[in-house]
């Protein structure tokens, strides 16, 4: 699954490895087998670059999605798939886009220009393309990317943005010499302020709470990128996007792109197969790493990207892991090793659990924070029990003034990788006393129903940090209060809070990765989450598809993808 660049935590539907492979390393065996790192380094992505002049012109990509849009407003909150961006990107402006190495820096087709023009205060100068027009006809000016700070700077509780992350530290955005020209000053200051405005809605959407969080659930109602929507099915779940004859930038080389549907990573990988899909997400699947590694006129792609496989916790009112002791007594109870060698080291030999949640390795700023946090069965036993937790003569389940101590995991149903995952923790936490049953939801509502209100003891999914800055990430992921919309465990506190603030305002990137490191090892000593393994980054795609493929740190050209010449 390609994914946005925001900060969101996203179902990595192709996760996995076999049943046998996962029990047989419960076990003891060993399920690994060498095989070539499905990595690039760090800064480097792998497209098929081609320049446009041998491209064909014309041809259909067709793009596979999990899961229909269920809202085109990318920015809020139900907007968590990470189908989404890449659907959305295709037709909504992107004023800030990255490049392999993660630098951020101005689209062109929408930003002339932006730069830091004053230290202290801090401020920033954009000025923007003239030409660049919403799909109504209205220009694209200062006053829409007012309106969108506004509305997800946290001030106004009636927006429910998916993050405040970055806007919150905007304190004014101002007009310049003309409607296309603004400067926006920061209080705090701002570290990693190239990255906002990553998409731009138009203020007729962003300035009505209402229409922010609802108005674009079925449709976009104003477009302004290289293609425009020609079709919305529903029935199908599929978007089907073409090129806009008013575009203003280079003509888009594809006739069409389907975003279409596919029910499992296996339907996916079949469609590669057939010709129905043009790629297939690989990731960590080794069952699709074999099917795909053999097909003709398919090549893999890598790159190295900062995602990772988590056990997330619900630490809000109405679940039984509101109590920090218990999170942590059951984080000691898990063994992410035989998960972690399971998993991927048939494609990362020596693969090894993560020791922290903001940072992974090989990426500046990372540093093992999880010791005292290991997998630790008697220990588990022995922390459960001062927390109240026991286990009776001849029980199997420890209880707690009468109640047991059930949890409840919730997993997308119908891959089938997700529940090899789970079952194993249940293995593993049984043998603690805990009582794990695992609850397979729809993937289509997978997050709109069960992760983001709440209805979850635990939850297995993917954190998809891709090129967002780290800073943006852990504020999204574990920041608490009435914003905190990201968090989606609602585990965090003020010191938390404090140290994210500071780490924003923070100029100096070692002072600012020190400070995220403080950040993780509170959030480790709180129970947040249990951080698994990082996720292989390979999409298996078909020859010939140009400038698409694995795009590592950076965003697509949508008008420059197409088919070889």
């Amino acid at each position: 699954m390609l994914v946005s660049r925001t900060p969101r935590a996203l179902l990595a539907v192709a996760v996995t490895a076999t049943a046998s492979a996962l029990l047989l390393s419960a076990c003891g065996g060993s399920a690994g087998s060498s095989a070539p790192p499905p990595t690039k380094q760090i800064g480097q992505n792998d497209t098929n670059p081609t320049p446009r002049d041998q491209v064909k012109d014309g041809g259909i990509l067709q793009w596979g999605v999990q899961a229909y849009p269920a809202n085109f407003n990318m920015l809020a909150i139900d907007a968590s798939s990470g189908d989404i961006p890449p659907v959305v990107q295709s037709f909504e402006p992107t004023p800030a886009i990255a490049d392999a190495s993660g630098t951020w820096g101005p689209n062109p087709d929408y930003v002339e220009s932006f730069k830091l023009i004053s230290n202290d205060p801090q401020k920033a100068e954009y000025k923007l393309n003239p030409k660049a027009k919403w799909s109504d006809g209205t220009p694209i000016t200062w006053e829409d990317y007012k309106s969108q700070w506004q509305a997800l700077n946290g001030k106004n509780t009636a927006y429910q943005p998916l993050s405040t992350a970055g806007y919150a530290s905007i304190s004014d955005i101002s007009k310049g010499s003309d409607d296309y020209d603004f400067t926006v000053t920061y209080s705090p200051k701002l570290a990693e302020w190239a990255n906002l405005f990553n998409v731009l809605y138009p203020k007729s959407m962003t300035s009505s709470p209402e229409e922010f969080n609802h108005g674009w659930v079925d449709a976009p109602k104003v477009t302004a990128g290289p293609f425009k929507v020609s079709n919305l099915d529903k029935t199908g779940n599929n978007v089907t996007v073409v090129p806009d004859p008013n575009w203003w930038g280079d003509k888009p080389k594809l006739d069409k792109i389907v975003f279409k549907y596919y029910s499992s990573a296996t339907v996916e990988v079949d469609g590669l197969a057939s010709g129905a899909f043009d790629f297939a997400s690989v990731a960590s699947n080794i069952d699709a790493y074999k099917r795909t590694s053999t097909m003709k006129n398919v090549t893999l792609r890598r790159a190295n990207l900062p995602n990772y496989r988590e056990i997330v916790f619900n630490g809000a009112g109405n679940s039984i892991l509101n109590d920090q002791k218990l999170r942590v007594a059951i984080i000691k109870g898990i063994d992410r090793d035989p998960i972690a060698k399971a998993e991927i080291s048939q494609l990362i030999p020596n693969a090894q659990p993560l020791g922290n949640h903001i940072f992974l390795p090989g990426f500046p700023g990372y540093q093992d924070n999880s010791a005292g946090y290991l997998y630790n069965p008697d220990e588990a036993k022995k922390e459960l029990d001062a927390d109240g937790w026991t286990l009776a003569p001849g029980a199997k389940v420890r209880s707690k003034n009468g109640k047991q101590l059930t949890i409840r995991d919730a997993i997308p149903a119908g891959v089938k990788s997700g529940l090899d995952e789970a079952q194993l923790v249940q293995q593993q936490l049984a043998a603690i006393g805990v009582d794990l049953q695992i609850v397979q939801d729809d993937p289509n509502t997978f997050f709109d129903e069960h992760i983001t209100p709440g209805d979850f003891d635990i939850a297995n999914f993917a954190q998809m940090g891709d090129s967002a800055p780290p800073v943006n990430n852990a504020q999204s992921w574990f920041t608490t209060g009435d914003q905190a919309l990201g968090n989606s465990g609602r585990i965090g506190d003020a010191s938390i809070n404090k140290l994210l603030d500071q780490a924003s305002s923070e100029l100096d990137q070692t002072k600012r990765y020190a400070l995220l490191n403080e950040v993780d090892k509170q959030v480790w000593a709180l129970g947040h989450s249990l951080p698994l393994y990082q996720r292989p980054s390979i999409v298996a795609v078909r020859n010939g598809l140009a400038n698409f493929g694995n795009s590592g740190l950076a965003n697509y050209r949508y008008q420059d993808i197409g088919w070889a010449k």
